[in-house]
């Protein structure tokens, strides 16, 4: 579909500067403040109406939230940087992302699209040679970085809602935008599928850009191999004392979490499929001369299916609880987030295998990618064909300079425009 009402090539240029403010400004999951009202501020120029705050979240279900002073801490430095301090204020506690509709002058089917706005907790490279330092907008934020391109996603969620404003008068039905935040660590999906907003869909589209290796242009129709996972943290707590006068009146907790470390990745990997575990980050420690009385372990498990990944998680748990006993300490295990897999459905898949070739810049068609990894989309799919709906997640192929959640990760911004005409000509195509 060849979109003449609009200059493609003016807005390609606007999204590319959306994204490269937003990659200099990244922000986690449950604090992206900045990033949402940026967010709103583009949308309420199309004058569509915007859902945000704490009318599209359910507390209960807002998992891995972080700790109450690096929220304020985030809060504040958002209201530093925006100048939209109204529309900060009413995410005031995490209650962070956006939703907005956009109704089609036809009658038709009610269809979702999804992009992802957090970044990753890494610190991004200072090499000169890097796209991003050498013109201009590295990350400002101390650990935080735009390393997995939903800044790219986010920027092609704009576009996509841009030209369908164009189109209104041909759209059939309507479209639900959604600006998911809290997709690292499987944490902001589920406040949104627990308030409903999606029992409507009839189609559903998400889509990544990278992943593998691939090539501008392609684009696969539907993803598999997601792996499920689980996201826990350990909190081991001991006695402190002095290591030298006295240390038989301490309880070792860096040596309790160390003990767990080593034997969660002894985990026998599972005979029926993929299993993962990892260990992302180890605190402990107060002094050198101190028996550590508290440490603390960011653990995830995966599974190609559900059931592997619960055989993970319960084998990585009993090993913590048991490192936790060896010492003579206590032990608290806190969820952070988790995500099954899912199976795209084939009529969705059909539909985009029809659609995305009559999209510019669509130059090979692949009907199934190996995603090989959790993706919090998934939740939301489920949701979706609960209903009855029709699900396929995407992927915006594209050459990778260094893998995903690296500190080198950069963009080929050519997908973002790319991105942006095939979810707009999916919503206005689907019932044709």
């Amino acid at each position: 579909m060849k979109f003449d009402r609009i200059d493609m090539n003016a807005l390609e240029r606007e999204l590319i500067t959306l994204r490269r403010d937003l990659h200099s400004c990244p922000e986690s999951g449950w604090t992206e403040f900045r990033t949402t009202a940026k967010i709103i501020t583009e949308l309420e120029k199309l004058g569509l109406p915007v859902k945000f705050g704490r009318e599209i979240h359910t507390p209960e279900n807002m998992y891995g939230m972080p700790k109450p002073e690096i929220l304020e801490e985030c809060y504040q430095r958002a209201l530093g940087e925006s100048d939209r301090p109204d529309l900060i204020e009413k995410m005031k506690g995490g209650f962070t992302g956006c939703v907005a509709v956009i109704e089609g002058e036809l009658p038709g089917p009610t269809v979702g699209i999804r992009v992802d706005i957090d970044c990753n907790d890494v610190s991004e490279t200072e090499d000169p040679g890097h796209f991003p330092v050498a013109n201009g907008f590295r990350s400002r934020h101390k650990s935080c970085m735009h390393a997995c391109g939903h800044d790219a996603h986010t920027a092609i969620g704009i576009g996509t809602a841009k030209i369908l404003c164009a189109y209104r008068d041909v759209l059939k039905g309507k479209v639900m935008l959604v600006f998911q935040p809290g997709e690292e660590g499987l944490r902001g999906a589920a406040s949104l599928t627990a308030t409903g907003m999606f029992k409507d869909c009839d189609y559903f589209f998400g889509g990544h850009i990278g992943l593998k290796d691939t090539h501008y242009g392609l684009v696969a129709a539907s993803s598999t191999g997601f792996l499920a996972s689980t996201k826990f943290d350990a909190v081991f707590h001991g006695a402190p004392a002095h290591a030298g006068l006295a240390p038989n009146l301490g309880k070792n907790a860096m040596a309790a979490a160390s003990t767990a470390v080593l034997n969660m990745l002894a985990i026998p990997r599972h005979q029926d499929g993929s299993s993962r575990i990892n260990i992302g980050t180890f605190r402990s420690g107060t002094g050198r001369n101190v028996v550590p009385d508290e440490a603390e372990l960011t653990i995830e498990t995966r599974g190609i299916t559900s059931e592997i990944n619960e055989f993970m998680e319960k084998s990585a748990k009993r090993v913590c609880t048991a490192a936790a006993e060896m010492y003579d300490c206590g032990i608290d295990i806190n969820f952070m987030g988790s995500a099954g897999g899912v199976v795209c459905d084939p009529e969705a898949v059909e539909k985009a295998k029809k659609i995305l070739p009559t999209v510019e810049g669509v130059d090979e068609i692949v009907e199934n990618f190996d995603f090989g990894a959790g993706e919090d989309v998934t939740t939301i799919m489920k949701a979706v064909q609960s209903h009855g709906g029709k699900v396929t997640e995407m992927v915006f192929g594209m050459h990778l300079v260094a893998p995903h959640h690296n500190n080198r990760f950069d963009v080929d911004e050519r997908v973002i425009g790319l991105g942006a005409r095939c979810f707009a000509s999916l919503a206005l195509q689907i019932e044709e």
